[in-house]
């Protein structure tokens, strides 16, 4: 058993300590805490970076922050093409030069947009951000379907041979022809998920919570790039798609996807309230003192730039309309030579029966 003393003495040291505790804790709680050594801006806090000034030519490429999504994918998909086409090459293959311009510069464009000045000032202003926008969802995914990822693909990655498991040349193929991407490849679907994307993000009242996250922000980037490249491939793509529809058809559905993204940006210039106000106020850019202008602009800039690739699309498609026609007719004096004309022959003659028949009696 512990005697007297000793309890006594464990009991004026515990009371030492609490009494030594208690005026460490109020002289801590009096004393001033130390100055930050730096104090970031209401900016940073919400951005994670300082703007140094309005939007312009030299901001936007005198400023670099890599995409960590886009940006690097755009890097890998350029290098893997390169790949393929210097692989073609060796083999003795040849590979359309206009093809690997149109890749190129789809890549630079998502790498640029994404990676410069331009991807952090569309975190901040909805002008730039349309811009932005554009340049993802109308521009880059044209010269992306012209690049003809897939066909160079088909004819660069091996075979696996019969018995063997797949390899990615089979996935291509299996992705191609499976009935998920037969849906998506129909013109009408293809039309609809990408122009009502732009309705549902502004107006379905997602886009103040995308625009406010950064994951948000990446994410309308990478829709608005796989549904633009969607749409495109099945209008003007190189690649064989899993449905083939005649030019004339294709030119209709084109036609027909014009009025709704000229309202697209029409409604914007129109729309009476400022889409994500708490999110852009917060930001408080000091040279864009009207933010319902700022939208007003972007709706123009969504009207103005939404009818440039759409004239490049266009272009391309009568091109391809036209090579298409020209493809038949060789293969038609093909044909004819191997059989002497034999189908001419037919028609004058079928032809040469009925007026005998109209001369009769």
């Amino acid at each position: 058993p512990v005697d007297r003393a000793t309890l006594l003495r464990i009991a004026v040291l515990e009371t030492m300590v609490m009494a030594g505790t208690i005026g460490l804790s109020v002289s801590l709680g009096r004393t001033p805490p130390p100055a930050p050594l730096y104090v970031p801006t209401r900016q940073e806090a919400l951005l994670g970076f300082e703007l140094p000034g309005p939007f312009s030519f030299g901001t936007v490429f005198g400023l670099w922050r890599f995409d960590l999504i886009l940006g690097l994918a755009s890097v890998i998909l350029l290098g893997l093409y390169l790949w393929g086409v210097l692989h073609l090459r060796r083999r003795g293959d040849s590979w359309p030069v206009g093809y690997t311009v149109f890749w190129v510069l789809g890549c630079v464009m998502v790498f640029l947009t994404t990676s410069s000045g331009m991807g952090m000032y569309m975190m901040a202003d909805f002008a730039s951000h349309m811009i932005g926008h554009m340049i993802i969802s109308m521009l880059a995914p044209v010269m992306l379907a012209l690049g003809g990822p897939l066909t160079l693909a088909l004819r660069a990655l091996p075979a696996a041979g019969r018995g063997n498991p797949p390899v990615p040349r089979e996935w291509i193929v299996e992705f191609i022809n499976n009935p998920l991407s037969r849906f998506l490849t129909h013109p009408i679907v293809a039309t609809i998920q990408f122009v009502a994307g732009f309705y549902v993000v502004y107006f379905g009242g997602f886009y103040e919570t995308l625009a406010s996250e950064h994951l948000g922000h990446m994410f309308m980037n990478v829709h608005f790039l796989i549904s633009g490249y969607l749409f495109y491939w099945v209008i003007i793509g190189v690649d064989a798609a899993p449905r083939q529809f005649t030019p004339m058809y294709r030119l209709m559905v084109l036609l027909g996807s014009l009025p709704f993204h000229a309202f697209f940006g029409i409604l914007l210039m129109n729309y009476p309230t400022v889409l994500a106000e708490g999110w852009y106020s917060g930001i408080g850019l000091p040279w864009i003192p009207d933010l319902l202008q700022s939208q007003r602009v972007g709706g123009g800039v969504a009207w103005a730039m939404g009818e440039i690739p759409l004239f490049i699309v266009m272009v391309a498609l009568g091109f391809q309309w036209y090579s298409s026609d020209m493809r038949e007719a060789r293969r038609g004096e093909r044909q004819a030579d191997r059989d002497d004309d034999a189908e001419l022959k037919a028609y004058n003659e079928m032809l040469a029966q009925m007026a005998e028949g109209d001369r009769r009696p």
